[in-house]
């Protein structure tokens, strides 16, 4: 299971960036809720079954047939990969470029990916005081501190008409498995 050496991997590589001068693109955090949540590919839009975006357009809260995930958009991917690309084309010494390739090869690996969890390890997700909040089987909180580049608490993020969308499309999905 790779969520607990995510997190170090990206403290690390923050680190690493401080000392390259390239600002850390994205930190991500989350609460796992138990063994429910993993580390994952980034999921292809294409695929979900049904998809919805931060109103700053950073991350991107998907459901397919079976998972719901958590990553950061598209949109913030390109934008990071591209800042990456700009930072290594910058250095001007063989350490300092040898560095960054290094850094930038581990961000770039990182961003691409997402937390997910079962449709069927869920019980549910619930629009409530303006944020979703999802429950595992066993009663336990799933997503619940979930912080990607620099939206802390995600799950407040969404339009309240996004979210309460999710949670009918959840609820459909979690009622054909």
């Amino acid at each position: 299971m790779r969520p607990p050496l995510a997190l170090p991997a990206v403290l690390a590589t923050s680190a690493m960036l401080a000392i390259v001068p390239v600002r850390p693109a994205t930190a991500m955090s989350v609460s796992l809720g138990g063994d429910h949540v993993r580390w994952a590919e980034h999921h292809d839009l294409a695929d979900a079954r049904f998809a919805i975006t931060t109103e700053d357009g950073k991350v991107t809260l998907l459901i397919t047939d079976r998972e719901v995930a958590v990553q950061l958009s598209d949109r913030m991917v390109h934008r990071v990969q591209r800042k990456l690309r700009n930072k290594t084309e910058e250095q001007d010494n063989p350490v300092g470029m040898a560095i960054a390739s290094a850094v930038v090869g581990t961000v770039r690996e990182m961003i691409d990916d997402s937390f997910e969890c079962r449709l069927r390890d869920l019980r549910d997700v619930a629009y409530e005081d303006g944020r979703l909040r999802f429950t595992a089987r066993n009663g336990e909180s799933v997503f619940e501190d979930t912080d990607l580049c620099d939206s802390d608490d995600v799950m407040s993020r969404f339009s309240e008409r996004d979210a309460r969308a999710f949670v009918r499309e959840f609820r459909k999905a979690k009622a054909e498995i």
